[in-house]
């Protein structure tokens, strides 16, 4: 796994996201209300937008073009796999999370995509 550093830890306060690029994939790296750092991708499974534009909030990123709602901390669809019918909702992509840590005063995200 290839760590790379990509933000100084006090650029991201908690509650908030951002974009960020590691080996060229456009990410999106949030501070959770915790303070727990989440990397996934910043495109959404469903149809593609720019999940670095949506609203962050209980842990999960809501996306701006159809409003699914993906959990930062698992990359399960939320919503609106929790009102489908469970043979629609098996077939909700996960969004791809990515590791990512606080070290030396730096946000570091791993380049290593973790298996599903």
């Amino acid at each position: 796994m290839s760590w790379h550093k990509v933000l100084p830890s006090n650029a991201l306060p908690a509650g908030k996201l951002t974009r960020t690029y590691v080996a060229g994939k456009k990410l999106l790296l949030a501070r959770l209300d915790d303070g727990t750092l989440a990397a996934a991708s910043a495109v959404c499974p469903h149809q593609g937008a720019d999940l670095t534009e949506g609203t962050l909030y209980f842990d999960a990123i809501d996306c701006p073009l159809h409003h699914y709602v993906y959990d930062l901390r698992t990359g399960e669809n939320r919503y609106p796999r929790n009102v489908f019918p469970a043979d629609l909702a098996a077939r909700l992509a996960n969004l791809r999370l990515y590791p990512a840590k606080d070290e030396d005063g730096w946000i570091w995200v791993a380049e290593r995509e973790p298996t599903p």
